[in-house]
Formats: C-alpha cells, structure tokens, sequence
C-alpha cells in the first residue's frame, strides 16, 4: 500500500539525510586511513621530489571538498571522518608522495574559487572537467563520469528516450555541470525536435534537489551515475535511475591552481604509480566503480567546446 508522505516526515528525511552524510561546511577533517582491503601505497622519492618545494617543506596538502557526495565523499558515523572512493584515493596519492592531506569540507560553489585563490592547494568532489572550468584551474583527470536521470519509481513517463524528458521539470544543483547540462543538451535536442524544452528548478544543494523530487516538486533530477546505490539506500520512497543517451560522459578529477603545473604534474605521476601498484583498481572495486575506471589519466582532457 502506498502511503502519502507529509511535510514533516519530508522535513525529516531533509534532517536524517543532511546528519547522515554531514551536511557541515568550513569543518576541517581528517579521512579516514586505508581501508584493510587496500594496502598502503608504496612512497615514492622521485615523485616526491616533483612538489613544490613549500609543499615538501610543510609535508601537507591542504585539500578542499563537499563531503555530500557519496560514494565520492561523505561522513562517517562520527561525522568527523571522510569516507569514500576518492578520501581512499588522496589518502594514497599523499601515501606515495610523503605527505599528509588534511581535508576541509565547504560549500559546492566554493570549491573552485578557493582552489583558484589558493587558499586550498587542491580540491577533489567527483569534479567534472570542463573548458570553462579549465579557465580558472588545471585539472588532474582520475576516473570517467556518467550523468543519469533518477525519478521515482512509479513515474514511468521517463523512459530511455531522451524526448520523454522533454516538458518535463528537472531538479538540479547550482554550479554544477548538470545543470548546464540542461541548457547545452537536453533543451537544444527538444526543441529542435518540435517538442517543449525542461523546465530546470536549480537548487543550492544536492539534497534540496533530492527533496523536491521525493515531495513531487520535480519529475526527475539529474545526477551522477556514481551515486546510485547510496541513492537508493537513503530515498524514502523507491527511485529508479534512467539512462539517458546522449548525455555527457566526461572525465571528473584533481583540481589544482591553473599556473600550478608543477603540483599538477607530481599529482599526475602519482596517479600513474597508483595504477602501476595495482592501488587504483582496489579502490574502484572496494566502491563497484568499474565502468567509470579511467586507463589513461591525464591533464585538461575535457573535449573541445
């Protein structure tokens, strides 16, 4: 039988969701350390010496993120420790350069101007590499990406078929590569298929979309294809996730200061010796990310504009 879902019981799933994964902004936390299923990566001399030289003098890397992303980031039980793909990841990029990564979780949109400004020498956040994001700051691309559609499971309106978005009202996040998505890809194709355009509901947080589509406010929402699973788990009512061809498939990665290419070139020969150790594919199995698994990392590989 279904149940019709009140406005309090909405509020309280807003509250379980945001305690859950630690909706907290400017806290500084320490992730969590390797997982017992994955080994300690092996430090290496040479890459290291690839730092700039304030870098290796203070041992840190002062990294910036929005810990409401899992299976990207999130916090732990205690609120206080990341956890996620790339917490395991950065915990074993410093690992193999010999140096500690103290983590900050702060708002979504501020992720790039604080890179850019330095005040963090790098940020990480499932972040989709873009030619315009590339302006402000240099990318290390670590993993693919892949944006799907989630509606609730009743809606059956919304199909493989990209026009079946079409006159529909989408929930996105601002500042994020989904909501531009919308304007470059999804209404273009509608309307030049004689059919209405989206109308696009932009959110300030990842979770205020999600809400809009449990409360009906929205037919769907756009995200990554990453977050399934944890979607899943925490929706109150059954979703389904919709592939959508023709949706962008990117690359997420590193974001470190433009002019930084020394920082971006140790980040990258780190990477490589991840792969090289076997480190990279224990940490995308340990979080059943595969298909998003990227071969060949490399710098700025956004696709032309």
């Amino acid at each position: 039988m279904n149940k019709t879902i009140t406005g309090q019981q909405l509020r309280r799933v807003a509250i379980a969701i945001a305690l859950s994964i630690g909706m907290v902004s400017a806290l500084t936390v320490q992730a969590a350390g390797s997982d017992s299923q994955i080994p300690a990566a092996k430090p290496n001399a040479q890459i290291r010496a690839m730092l700039p030289e304030n870098i290796r003098a203070s041992g840190v890397l002062k990294l910036a993120t929005d810990a409401h992303y899992p299976p990207c980031e999130s916090f732990a039980d205690d609120n206080k420790t990341l956890v996620g793909w790339e917490p395991d990841f950065w915990n074993a990029i410093g690992q193999v350069l010999g140096v500690k990564v103290e983590a900050e979780s702060i708002n979504f949109s501020s992720l790039i101007p604080g890179v850019a400004s330095k005040r963090y020498d790098l940020a990480m956040e499932c972040l989709t590499d873009t030619k315009e994001r590339e302006k402000q700051v240099t990318f290390v691309d670590v993993m693919h990406a892949r944006t799907a559609a989630y509606t609730m499971d009743q809606n059956r309106k919304i199909t493989n078929d990209p026009l079946s978005l079409c006159g529909q009202k989408v929930g996105t996040q601002q500042a994020t590569t989904f909501s531009a998505s919308v304007d470059k890809v999804v209404n273009p194709y509608c309307t030049g298929n004689g059919r209405s355009p989206v109308e696009n509901a932009v959110f300030p947080a990842a979770d205020d979309t999600l809400l809009a589509l449990y409360s009906g406010r929205v037919d769907f929402v756009l995200n990554t294809a990453m977050a399934v699973g944890e979607l899943k788990k925490k929706a109150p009512k059954p979703i389904r996730v919709v592939d959508i061809p023709g949706m962008p498939t990117n690359f997420i990665g590193i974001i470190v200061p433009k002019e930084n290419t020394q920082l971006a070139d140790a980040l990258l020969a780190a990477t490589k010796a991840l792969h090289e150790q076997g480190i990279y594919d224990q940490i995308v199995r340990k979080w059943s990310l595969e298909q998003l698994k990227l071969d060949d990392p490399g710098i700025n590989l956004a696709p032309g504009q």
